[in-house]
């Protein structure tokens, strides 16, 4: 409160203070002497389509500095009658700005050498108002209409043109009376045509008029079924119309006018940002440019996850990895890597190994010999297996144990189990369980360290080693914590998608020509052995993610728990070029974000809010009635929601 009120207070002064130092440089101090003949300027052209403008004027003798000033307004507006200063200058030249859909005076005057507190000055010789109304990039779409006046009149909308035929159209205009054109007049302006659907209502030739910048031009409307107002040029004089309003009739005299239509909707919306992920916790690609700037292990982990220690565990113990989940049907075939491999299927029951099926493999053999069809019956699991002769055997159990040789389970020369969705796996042994009563789960059963670890493919192989042993030890860490309790959904520890962590198995292992890119990350895994982040003793949650929009996030801000160590960082790392979602757009079409805010349809939407770290903390949305709702969320839920990349979104664009 007290904030606020300070605030306040200080806004008040700053105001106060300013419009005093203005108007007592505006007016001539007491006792100013006159100091001669004002200054002769150089008269500007009313319309300008660029925002600078040069000013220039006569010197005055005995001036020791000019004095700028300035009177604006909006577009078609009246200039206030006070002057208010904008600058003092000491030669006879400056620039200024003027904005787009804005009307700006420029006067100047000579101020002479100080006189005790008396001041010669000279009267203001003013420039001559300069307008830029803004311009619509294609003629017959609208774009930017703002609601002034109780909602009548639309705003910095221009159509400005020697083209024969060029259109501006005003959609939404149903039930008409009256509209009303503010456009420039005189005799060297042309003329236009004024429809309501197809009926010409009024022929304006704004030549006729005299000579107004923004002139207001009334025609009465009769009852139109059609509510599109077309506004067409008749010939190659020049057009300048800055703004269009309408009046709509009541049907009652006690009803309330239903609120006109302000804008027309926008056919789609360019969603501009950085970044691809959650943000909470170490940015990849953020890791990455840390390692290559030469940062150590413990500076990439420290920044990133604030107050945390490395410390070490036990992580040799067993992890279940679904690596299909709720499939009905399973295929698994074994593939040698050297010499002649073996797959042993087996029926368990309450008793073990029950039933037992063997295929083989060898490395001479263009395709695999035999495979295992896994399927559900009534009660059980059931295991198709055809061999290389294509002689058909049937198994039955609780459910299905996978073996193949070259792991520890099974003796032989080195394979790998490959599924049908070609996904491989050098290590362990492959489960498959019954899951509700038509589906299955297949889950890899494996030490962490030394076998689910290699196949985690969460990083590029060839980036840094630094960074490499950073995503090590973060993924070490991930799966000790999350992987602690049985998920019954899955029958396993991990999942093996983002859900948890992307596992592949033996094709991150052997990534690259004879492996190079797999071993270089099978030896950050093994040179961090046991290595994991801790937090007061305890493992840390060590989330990650791609990139960030070059600030990552508070962990509140993207779910609901506070952590003291996921805090809110700047992370520059993240926008460097090698980094391809530095930047990126996403399109969305009106159909979808009406549906998605409940409205009729969209005119604008904008971010109306942020969270710490930069990501959109709520989103509104204004309908062509004016209409408006904002959708308000954690960060990662509008992510989604929006179906972006990430929730730093740098702006939102309309397109008409």
């Amino acid at each position: 409160m007290f904030l606020t009120k300070h605030h306040v207070l200080r806004c008040a002064v700053a105001a106060l203070t300013s419009t005093v130092v203005a108007l007592g440089l505006a007016v001539a101090p007491a006792g100013a002497a006159e100091l001669g003949a004002k200054p002769d300027v150089e008269r500007v052209r009313h319309f300008q389509s660029t925002p600078f403008q040069r000013l220039a004027w006569s010197t005055v003798r005995g001036a020791e500095s000019y004095q700028v000033f300035v009177k604006g307004a909006r577009y078609d507006h009246r200039l206030p009658r006070e002057w208010k200063l904008l600058k003092t200058v000491d030669r006879n030249r400056t620039t200024v700005f003027v904005g787009a859909g804005r009307t700006r005076q420029f006067g100047v005057r000579a101020v002479g050498a100080p006189d005790g507190m008396r001041h010669a000055v000279t009267a203001i010789s003013s420039f001559g108002t300069i307008s830029r109304p803004a311009r619509v990039a294609a003629l017959d779409r609208v774009r930017r209409w703002r609601t002034v006046r109780d909602q009548s009149l639309y705003r910095n909308v221009a159509l400005e043109t020697s083209r024969h035929r060029a259109k501006l159209l005003l959609r939404y205009a149903k039930d008409t009376s009256t509209v009303r054109l503010v456009a420039a007049t005189g005799p060297a302006y042309g003329v236009v045509d004024v429809y309501i659907g197809r009926d010409r209502i009024r022929r304006v030739d704004l030549g006729s008029y005299p000579a107004n910048a923004h002139r207001r031009i009334r025609i009465r409307v009769r009852p139109a079924d059609s509510g599109t107002i077309r506004v067409v040029t008749r010939g190659s004089d020049p057009v300048r119309i800055s703004a269009v309003a309408h009046t709509r009739r009541s049907t009652t005299a006690t009803e309330t006018p239903p609120a006109p239509f302000a804008h027309p909707p926008a056919r789609s919306f360019t969603f501009r940002g950085s970044g691809w992920g959650h943000g909470v916790g170490l940015s990849q690609y953020g890791a990455m440019a840390m390692a290559e700037a030469g940062r150590s292990v413990s500076d990439i982990l420290g920044h990133y996850y604030r107050g945390t220690e490395l410390g070490r565990a036990d992580d040799s113990r067993l992890v279940g990895v679904n690596v299909r989940y709720h499939a009905a049907r399973i295929t698994a075939r074994p593939r040698a890597l050297t010499g002649e491999a073996a797959m042993e299927i087996c029926a368990i029951r309450r008793h073990g190994c029950v039933e037992r099926a063997v295929l083989r493999d060898t490395t001479s053999e263009s395709e695999p010999s035999g495979r295992v069809q896994l399927t559900r019956g009534n009660r059980a699991v059931r295991a198709r297996v055809v061999d290389a002769s294509g002689e058909v055997s049937t198994l039955r159990g609780n459910r299905i144990r996978i073996r193949w040789s070259g792991t520890r389970h099974l003796a032989g020369d080195p394979a790998v189990v490959r599924l049908g969705n070609n996904r491989e796996y050098r290590h362990g042994e492959l489960v498959i369980h019954k899951h509700d009563t038509r589906l299955l789960n297949a889950v890899v059963r494996m030490r962490l360290q030394s076998e689910y670890l290699r196949g985690v493919a969460e990083m590029p192989s060839s980036w840094d080693l630094e960074a490499l042993r950073a995503q090590a030890i973060i993924a070490r860490t991930y799966a000790l914590r999350t992987g602690a309790g049985f998920k019954p959904d899955c029958d396993c520890n991990l999942r093996d998608s983002v859900v948890h962590q992307a596992y592949v198995g033996w094709g991150k292992e052997s990534e690259g020509n004879d492996g190079h890119y797999g071993k270089r990350w099978v030896s950050a895994v093994n040179s961090t052995d046991g290595q994991v982040l801790t937090y007061d003793g305890e493992l840390a949650g060590t989330f990650y993610y791609s990139s960030s929009g070059g600030h990552t996030l508070n962990s509140e801000d993207v779910w609901s728990a506070t952590v003291p160590y996921l805090r809110a960082v700047d992370d520059p790392w993240s926008l460097t070029s090698e980094n391809p979602n530095r930047s990126w757009t996403t399109v969305r079409w009106q159909s979808a974000m009406a549906s998605l805010f409940d409205l009729e349809d969209i005119h604008k939407i904008s971010i109306s809010g942020r969270y710490d770290g930069g990501a959109i903390r709520s989103v509104k949305a204004t309908a062509s009635t004016g209409e408006s709702r904002t959708i308000t969320g954690k960060a990662d839920y509008l992510r989604s929601l929006f179906g972006l990349k990430s929730a730093w979104v740098r702006s939102i664009r309309e397109s008409y």
